[in-house]
C-alpha cells in the first residue's frame, strides 16, 4: 500500500490521520533505570506490548513515539535514520516493496543483525525470506500474520437477508442484492490510497499467485510481465465490481474512515480489507457488532480460492542503537509466546510464531485454515524489487477508477517500474 512516499502490505494496516504523539510510563529515567527508545505506526498493540515489557523488567523505561499515519512514519524514521537520531526499535514492513521494509532497510546497512538469537533459529523458511536482508542475515522479529479477505458485518448481512459469497458469479449476485435492499455491498475507500491494493491483492492470489507461485520470480528473471498476465483479468474485475453497483458511491472521494464507518454502521454489509481494520469498525458499530471473514472469490470454484496472507508487523533494532543489549531483550519478548499472543490479540492479527496463548476467533481462523490446507498466498509486494512498484500501482488505480487511464496502462507502469527497481 502506498502513495507518493508508501504503505505496505497490506498490511498492514493500520492508518488514520497523520498525527504523532509521544508516550510512556516515564519522559525521563531515574538513577539506576534503563531507557529503551521505540517508535511505532499505530499505537495500540505496540503500547500493550511496551506495558507488559516494562512490568516484566522492573527498571526499564520505554520513550515511545506513535505516528498514526504509514506515509508519514516512513518518512520520518527514514530521516531519523539517515541523521542518526531513531530510536533503538522500530516498526518495520516485512520483506520489501517500500522504503521502510526489511530488504530495503537492510541493504542500506541501518538493520543490527539478530541471527544469533535463539529465536532466529527456528524461523521458517518462509518468515525468514521477508524478515532477512539481501544478505540472508536475519535482521527482524515477525510478530503478526494478517490476511486480505471479505470482512463482514455480520448483523447487517443477517438483516439483508443476504448469504456470503462463495464464487466470483455469486458476488456479483450479491452486489445485485444488496444494492436492491438499498445498502453498499463493499465498503471502499480509495482516497486512503493503500486502499486501493486491497481488492487487487485478494484477487491475484487466486487469479496468479496460487496458481504460479513463482510468477514473481518469473518477473525477476525476465519471464513474465503484470501486463501479459492474469493480472489483467483481475484489475478488470475491480472495475467489474465497481461497474456492478458493488461499492459506495465516489470511492476516490471515500477515506479509510469513512469506509470503516460504513462497515461499523452496517451501511455496508462488507470490505475487502485488511482484518486488522475490524478495530477501526468496531469505533462505530453498535454495542454487540461482531464481524467474520471468508476469503474473497475470483473465480467459478470455491475451491480454487486462495487468500492472501502474510507477515503484517515486524520489529527491528537499528544498527546504531545506544540501548542494543536491552534493545534485543524486548525482540526476544516479541518472539515469546506471550508477546506473540498479545500482540496479535491487540492489533486484531494471528501470530506469526507458535503462541499456544492465543485463541483465534471468527476472523482469526479462516487465516489459519487457509494457511494449513495450503490455500494461501503472500501479498505481492513482499517480493517486488523495490518500492516503486507498489507506489505505481496505488496512484494509478485511483486515476483507473477516475476514468483518466486503462488497465492496459496501469500494468504497463507496473512493468515499467518493476524493470527499473530490478
Amino acid at each position: 500500500m502506498k502513495i507518493a512516499t508508501t504503505f505496505v502490505s497490506v498490511c498492514c494496516l493500520t492508518v488514520a490521520a497523520g498525527a504523532c504523539s509521544t508516550s510512556g510510563s516515564q519522559t525521563t529515567a531515574t538513577p539506576g533505570e534503563q531507557v529503551l527508545t521505540l517508535a511505532a505506526a499505530g499505537q495500540g498493540p505496540a503500547q500493550a506490548a511496551v506495558d507488559a515489557f516494562q512490568k516484566a523488567n522492573p527498571g526499564v523505561v520505554v520513550k515511545t513515539t506513535f505516528t498514526e499515519d504509514d506515509a508519514s512514519y516512513q518518512q520520518q524514521l527514514r530521516t531519523q535514520l539517515s541523521s542518526g537520531t531513531a530510536p533503538d526499535v522500530f516498526r518495520m514492513w516485512p520483506g520489501g516493496g517500500n522504503t521502510m521494509a526489511v530488504r530495503d532497510l537492510g541493504a542500506d546497512g541501518m538493520l543490527m543483525d539478530l541471527s544469533g538469537e535463539g529465536w532466529a533459529s527456528g524461523l521458517s523458511a518462509d518468515l525468514k525470506a521477508v524478515t532477512s536482508d539481501p544478505a540472508g542475515k536475519v535482521v527482524a522479529v515477525p510478530v503478526t500474520i494478517g490476511a486480505i479477505g471479505a470482512v463482514w458485518n455480520d448483523q447487517a448481512l443477517a438483516k439483508a437477508g443476504l448469504s456470503k459469497p462463495a464464487t466470483w458469479p455469486e458476488v456479483l449476485t450479491f452486489c445485485k442484492d444488496a444494492k436492491a435492499k438499498g445498502v453498499v455491498a463493499f465498503a471502499l475507500g480509495l482516497k486512503s490510497a493503500w486502499v486501493t491494493q486491497l481488492v487487487p491483492y485478494a484477487l491475484t492470489a487466486s487469479l496468479v499467485y496460487g496458481p504460479n507461485p513463482h510468477f514473481t520470480q518469473q518477473q525477476l528473471d525476465g519471464q513474465a510481465t503484470f501486463a501479459k498476465s492474469e493480472w489483467k483479468q483481475a484489475m478488470e474485475k475491480y472495475l467489474q465490481l465497481r461497474d456492478s453497483g458493488c461499492f459506495n458511491d465516489s470511492p476516490n472521494g471515500v477515506g479509510y474512515d469513512e469506509q470503516m464507518q460504513l462497515l461499523g454502521q452496517g451501511k455496508a454489509l462488507g470490505a475487502v480489507h485488511v482484518l486488522s481494520a475490524v478495530q477501526s469498525a468496531l469505533n462505530s458499530a453498535p454495542q454487540g457488532t461482531t464481524f467474520s471473514m471468508t476469503p474473497f472469490p475470483a473465480t467459478d470454484s470455491a475451491e480454487a480460492t486462495y487468500l492472501p496472507v502474510s507477515v503484517g508487523i515486524v520489529y527491528g533494532v537499528n544498527a546504531k542503537a545506544k540501548n542494543p543489549a536491552l534493545a534485543k531483550k524486548f525482540m526476544q519478548f516479541l518472539a515469546s509466546s506471550e508477546g506473540q499472543a498479545l500482540y496479535a490479540e491487540e492489533s486484531g492479527s494471528s501470530p506469526a510464531l507458535d503462541s499456544p496463548a492465543f485463541q483465534p476467533d471468527a476472523l482469526q481462523q479462516p487465516v489459519l485454515d487457509a494457511v494449513k490446507a495450503g490455500k494461501s498466498t503472500l501479498y505481492p509486494d513482499q517480493g517486488w524489487p523495490g518500492p516503486k512498484v507498489q507506489q505505481e500501482h496505488l496512484t494509478s488505480v485511483q486515476e483507473l477508477f477516475n476514468g483518466t487511464i486503462d488497465v492496459p496502462t496501469l500494468l504497463g507502469r507496473m512493468d515499467q517500474a518493476f524493470g527499473e527497481a530490478k
